[in-house]
């Protein structure tokens, strides 16, 4: 939910900074999960004149221009056609970061670069790429007596906000507006809170010569309140109203639809606007149908909707789905002068259910699962319909039509002193926790030096019993003001399992080896899971959150891709990134659920610069070679190298177990990386923990060994083989015969020449051992090393080179 620091201080008298109000609201449980600013702060971005401009020598349509930006001259390249020498224009500079928003969702930041060969340090540009407008016809030429090098704010009056990200728990409903925000901080400030005015001097009633609401379904929505406001001017929003939605992420549309949008996130209750004139009968029908109904919804999409779903109908049929989206037959358009204005509660399961079944979840949607305030409706609707008359004109033709089948009446709660201070660790008295919780608007209906007694608002729905109550004293205390009782240390006597054991090895080992763990989400889009396989081997869900959202991953793959394309992307250079989650297939032998198989992997993945540039040396990229040796020294951190072989499939080594595959190691093919825009060597290998898990439990228990006391003994030799033999299977037979003693094997040398013969190489061997009781010598080893060498010559028709 994102919330503007500007609007909150509408509400309250703010005088924390834009940090330090997003710190508040995680303490008092509205936890910050992000905060930046939004507008157009050209900061980098100066005057600049143009003083040459040349013809790209490898590209018809760019020009070279140079530039003086007041400190230094710089050179250019730009693409409009109408850039001239003596232009006052404005240039962001190297390091700018403009609002010219990418793919990823982050915004463009300008580096020196090289376009079709020629240096470009900088950007001359047009009003849209500053923010300032929407014209892209050519760059932005300022007026000739602009100062070259000042600031491009110095001459704009721009808007600038901070936005605050916070986490909405599904039991807050008040929090999902700037208003309920604003109130939580109110009672934890002890600021005064000042609620948004309603001028407009109408009556309700439950009828109306205009309209006609009848409701069908009361269950589903036992309040509907409507507005017939006539000789409307559809338009564009003026400024402030535009800034304040695209500052919290909106779209504007027109003046109409982007009031019902603000007074939503103002105070918390969705609206909707139909085109009056197309209403069927003058009527409003709020009922449900036995049978699948067929609707076009305002994304123009044609939408089955089972038996049960709520509609909102004229007299001809459906025009909206209760609580989701309205339809196309009655949207708002240029030409719309009379408006029906709506303001109703629909019931959370209702809308929930319709939402998850079109995978559709809106802005209202959003806040109608979450259970709004069921007496919310009439002022929000006279609250938009003041906006409306303001500024699209206008004016209310009858009364308000208010039809409220079903009341809901608050709640009361007792507060004891007692319980207080026995669940928070406090001292506090009836009348300090009477100060603090009546802010957040409960009113005290008895109360005595024990006890109180408060009604509760129905836009809290969240407090249900006296722990609700004791929870909002503490918050609003402030957890960190009660002193931490002396506690005894708590010493589990269950051991930890081997699964856990081996999840906490892999993670440790992936850690001291550079890697750094990401979390990527389960659920991932059916686009996004055509590209690692068929769907017919994946797990689909039945009820999909989102259309993003509606297959069980195969793979950990897709989640390294997108972390590594979102740090590339903020300018980094280099990830080593290590992910353990669970991967799913569609698989007879399933263990948790029948047909569905769930493993838990671990994923590698390596991408851009393994070395950056240094004054003694350039840069140097991952190759496949960086990431296997990291794996090998990983499997031989958690214990199991010694039982893996690898074989080469197609460009990708295959490590597997007594023949069982356990993993793999590849490069990311050219069609994913230009998928995830990486363009950097990215290689990732991928193995099964319940494999490694299986492989583990059939070692001997780990135990702690001494540093030995006595030195190893290394020896040496070198073998000829065919070119084709892999060295690694050549090690794992050795490991094989090492014995206990053997600590160490290392490939020292590698050698090809017809002196060898054709098709023939030269590995050379260090074998370490060590005896943690004794010191070796050359007649303990030899016997070993002769047998392995024996084991190579029968299996690999090795030689021993003299």
């Amino acid at each position: 939910m994102k919330i503007s620091y500007n609007w909150l201080k509408e509400f309250i008298d703010l005088t924390l900074s834009p940090a330090e109000t997003a710190d508040k609201l995680t303490l008092i449980g509205l936890e910050e999960e992000e905060t930046f600013q939004v507008g157009s702060n050209l900061e980098g971005v100066v005057i600049g004149e143009v003083l040459e401009v040349t013809q790209h020598p490898n590209a018809d349509r760019l020009k070279v221009c140079q530039v003086n930006i007041g400190e230094e001259k710089v050179q250019i390249v730009c693409g409009a056609d109408n850039v001239a020498k003596g232009q006052k224009v404005p240039v962001a500079t190297v390091g700018t970061t403009l609002p010219i928003k990418l793919d990823d969702g982050s915004f463009l930041t300008l580096r020196k670069a090289k376009l079709r060969g020629e240096t470009s340090q900088g950007m001359i540009c047009a009003e849209d790429e500053l923010g300032l407008g929407k014209d892209h016809s050519g760059i932005m030429v300022l007026d000739s007596s602009s100062k070259v090098g000042t600031p491009i704010n110095q001459l704009f009056d721009l808007y600038t906000d901070s936005i605050i990200d916070i986490a909405i728990t599904p039991n807050r409903p008040d929090a999902t507006c700037h208003l309920g925000v604003a109130r939580d901080l109110s009672a934890a400030l002890n600021l005064e809170l000042k609620k948004p005015e309603v001028e407009l001097g109408i009556h309700s009633g439950t009828s109306s010569s205009e309209i006609d609401i009848q409701i069908l379904s009361p269950e589903k929505c036992n309040r509907y309140v409507g507005i017939v406001i006539s000789g409307t001017k559809v338009a564009e929003s003026p400024t402030w109203l535009k800034q304040r939605l695209t500052a919290i992420g909106l779209r504007p549309v027109n003046n109409i639809v982007d009031i019902t949008n603000y007074v939503m996130h103002e105070v918390g209750q969705p609206l909707h606007a139909f085109d009056y004139d197309n209403i069927a009968g003058k009527k409003i029908i709020v009922r449900e149908f036995e049978k699948t109904v067929e609707f076009e919804t305002l994304d123009h999409v044609k939408r089955k909707c089972e038996p049960g779903t709520l509609f909102i109908c004229d007299g001809d049929g459906p025009v909206a789905i209760a609580g989701v989206m309205g339809g196309v037959d009655s949207e708002v358009s240029d030409s719309t002068t009379s408006i029906l204005l709506e303001s109703a509660y629909f019931d959370l399961v209702s809308v929930r259910k319709t939402a998850k079944a079109q995978t559709l979840q809106t802005d209202a949607s959003y806040r109608f699962e979450r259970g709004i305030d069921p007496n919310l409706q009439a002022l929000a609707a006279k609250r938009a319909a003041d906006l409306i008359v303001e500024i699209a004109g206008g004016q209310i033709s009858g009364n308000i039509v208010d039809v409220h089948p079903i009341k809901t009446d608050p709640k009361e709660l007792t507060l004891r002193k007692s319980y207080l201070n026995r669940l928070l660790g406090t001292n506090l008295n009836i009348e300090e926790a009477i100060e603090m919780v009546k802010r957040l608007e409960l009113e005290v209906l008895e109360k005595s030096d024990e006890k109180v007694t408060f009604r509760i608002p129905t836009f809290r729905p969240d407090l249900e019993r006296e722990v609700d109550l004791i929870e909002e004293v503490g918050r609003l205390f402030d957890y960190n003001n009660i002193e931490s009782p002396s506690h005894g240390i708590f010493v589990s006597t269950e051991e930890f399992s081997t699964w856990e054991i081996l999840n906490s090895d892999i993670r440790k080992a992936s850690v001291e080896l550079g890697f750094r763990e990401i979390y990527t989400n389960s659920l991932i889009s059916e686009k996004e899971a055509e590209q690692f396989g068929s769907l017919e081997s994946m797990v689909g869900t039945i009820n999909p959150l989102t259309k993003d959202m509606t297959t069980l991953r195969p793979s950990l793959l897709h989640g390294f891709l997108k972390a590594a394309s979102y740090n590339f992307n903020r300018q980094k250079d280099s990830v080593r990134f290590f992910e353990i989650g669970n991967v799913f297939e569609v698989n007879d032998q399933g263990i948790f659920h029948e047909g569905i198989q769930e493993q838990t992997h671990v994923l590698f993945g390596v991408s851009g610069l393994k070395v950056g540039e240094h004054w003694t040396s350039g840069p140097i990229n991952f190759t496949p070679f960086d990431l296997k040796s990291l794996v090998n020294a990983f499997l031989s951190k958690i214990g199991v190298i010694s039982k893996v072989k690898t074989d080469e499939v197609d460009g990708s080594l295959i490590y597997k177990v007594k023949g069982e595959r356990i993993g793999e190691l590849r490069p990311v093919d050219k069609s994913l990386k230009k998928t995830y825009d990486l363009k950097e060597p990215t290689f990732v290998a991928e193995f099964s923990v319940n494999a490694l898990h299986k492989i583990n439990a059939s070692l001997a228990q780990k135990k702690y060994q001494i540093i030995p006391k006595f030195p190893p003994i290394e020896y040496d030799f070198s073998l000829i083989v065919d070119n084709s033999v892999k060295s690694g299977d050549l090690l794992y037979t050795i490991r094989e015969k090492g014995g206990n003693n053997l600590q160490a094997i290392d490939i020292f040398d590698v050698f090809e020449d017809e002196s060898i013969g054709n098709g023939k190489k030269s590995i050379a061997f260090r074998l370490s051992f060590v005896d943690p009781n004794k010191t070796l010598n050359i007649k303990d080893v030899e016997p070993i090393i002769q047998g392995a060498i024996k084991n190579l010559e029968k299996q690999f028709s090795a030689k021993l080179r003299g």
